[in-house]
């Protein structure tokens, strides 16, 4: 007899999955059981496993699974759910659920997931028969990888698991295409009649990896290109020389730096704002959406073309008319003097200045909150996978990201503060167990700065509270503790050095850099 646990690891397989993420506990024993052509990564907290899985599949570019433990382990795990939805990641989440034969008795650790995760998945079920799980899995699947992508949810009650299998077929996909050449008629009519355009650039261009596409659209248009705000994945090829920085989220900046042009092109990207400032984003006919999500077009009121970028793009550039003369955004010839000068006070931008020159060759893992912005400056956008960043605002998911990225990319520098680290700490004890190739960066200034920037922007008195200070973190022990090496660095003298031993050292390991505690300027 083939159990039905049994029978989703092979139906896995053939979805193209396999690796699965998790935390167990008893409610999942059946299912694991059946687990037998999947590699299992053991996260040792379960909300690790969604952060995980996230990670992996913005690699991979498709579906993941994170193995949860019941209601309690989904609860963990709320957080990050929330986190791959913003990141349009699809994650999909198989739930350990009590046996259903004593359900009307409300045993312990029964719940109604599917209503713990409304308005933050796009499919969930709890099948009812056996003949109703494999189906419920093929079409969570696939729904998380219908863009846009996202989460999805099967909660797997105990006895359907090892139940016996139903003979069932599971049907591939079908590949979605991007509309003719016709339907981008309207747009073209839009550019022979602009003076002045831009282009945004969003994540997108690095899931369909429309870089070359990217590129000669804006040397056709002789537009500069912008990152969209919180960018959290690489939107330009390295060196890009229309590539004008990152937009601000505030939607006053947004407005302000967009202003001059009468024509935006956001391709697959989104305005993400905050703080509130009260002036409106730009939209209407100024603004034209190319790529995968309908809800942007449909905050903003304008035009657009739908399907995948690297597509569209194709099929555009055809029909563009000539050339325009050519934008080149100005070079950064003061970078070397920046870090100079940062240097007398150990300052972040001149400890990420160092590490991204000499971490060039690594995918980037961003969690350093109040010093990303300076690291996004430091030319970290270098074509497919080199950057990763967390798009929701929630802290922890950068370390337990790094844990499903390494699994594909063999050099990983994951920079972090050091309350970040705090969120997630448990990826360490994965990262030590699998070996995987994570370097973590922790630029250390023993507080929660951005609440520190941000209070002093807007709320001065409550910028040196001590609950916003971190002061007794011995965080080299933390990592010493789940098994990795660690070493702290406080002297802008031994920095250089020190960084390249880090990127020499064999296997995962953490380096503390102590950084000046100053409190930035992000908000003013």
């Amino acid at each position: 007899m083939t159990k039905v646990a049994r029978a989703l690891s092979s139906q896995l397989t053939h979805l193209g999955i396999r690796e699965v993420f998790g935390n167990p506990g008893t409610t999942e024993l059946p299912f694991l059981e059946g687990l037998v052509e999947q590699q299992y990564y053991l996260t040792l907290h379960d909300s690790i496993a969604v952060g995980a899985a996230d990670g992996l599949s913005q690699v991979d570019r498709k579906a993941t699974v994170a193995s949860l433990h019941a209601a309690v382990g989904l609860g963990n795990s709320i957080g990050f759910v929330y986190s791959a939805q913003r990141n349009r990641s699809p994650v999909v989440l198989l739930v350990g659920q009590q046996d259903l034969r004593h359900s009307n008795y409300d045993p312990l650790l029964q719940a109604n997931m599917e209503q713990m995760v409304s308005g933050l998945v796009k499919f969930s079920c709890e099948p009812k028969t056996v003949d109703e799980v494999s189906v419920a899995l093929d079409r969570a699947v696939k729904t998380a990888m219908t863009p846009p992508f996202g989460p999805t949810l099967v909660s797997l009650p105990m006895d359907l698991m090892e139940a016996e299998a139903p003979r069932t077929e599971t049907s591939p996909g079908s590949e979605t295409t991007s509309p003719p050449a016709a339907s981008l008629e309207a747009l073209v009519e839009r550019i022979r009649g602009a003076q002045k355009i831009a282009i945004v650039a969003g994540y997108e261009v690095d899931v369909w990896d429309a870089f070359n596409e990217l590129k000669a659209l804006a040397d056709r248009l002789g537009a500069p290109v912008y990152a969209e705000p919180l960018a959290s994945r690489a939107m330009v090829p390295e060196a890009l020389p229309q590539f004008a920085g990152d937009l601000l989220p505030a939607s006053a900046l947004i407005t302000a730096t967009l202003t001059d042009f009468d024509l935006v092109l956001l391709l697959g990207a989104d305005f993400t704002v905050y703080p509130y400032t009260p002036v409106p984003l730009p939209g209407g006919e100024k603004v034209f959406y190319l790529g995968t999500d309908p809800a942007v077009p449909g905050r903003l009121g304008c035009p657009s073309v739908y399907g995948k970028l690297k597509e569209l793009l194709g099929a555009l550039l055809p029909l563009l008319p000539p050339p325009r003369p050519a934008f080149r955004a100005p070079r950064d010839l003061m970078r070397a003097s920046r870090a100079a000068r940062a240097a007398r006070t150990m300052g972040g931008y001149f400890v990420l200045e160092a590490a991204t020159r000499i971490f060039s060759d690594h995918t980037i893992v961003d969690e350093a909150v109040s010093l990303t912005p300076v690291l996004k400056s430091l030319g970290v956008y270098r074509g497919k996978d080199s950057y990763f960043g967390y798009r929701s605002g929630q802290l922890g998911w950068g370390l337990a990201a790094s844990v499903g990225i390494s699994v594909r990319r063999p050099k990983v520098l994951t920079v972090l503060g050091d309350g970040s680290l705090q969120y997630a700490v448990q990826s360490l004890g994965t990262i030590a167990r699998y070996h995987l190739p994570v370097k973590i960066l922790v630029v250390n200034n023993h507080s929660y700065a951005i609440l520190r920037s941000y209070s002093k922007a807007y709320h001065p008195p409550l910028i040196d509270l001590d609950y916003f200070q971190l002061p007794h973190i011995d965080i080299p022990s933390l990592a010493k503790g789940y098994g990795l090496p660690a070493a702290t660095v406080d002297s802008p003298q031994a920095l250089e050095a020190e960084l390249k031993r880090f990127r020499e050292q064999e296997g995962p390991a953490l380096l503390n850099v102590e950084i000046d505690r100053t409190v930035p300027d992000l908000f003013s």
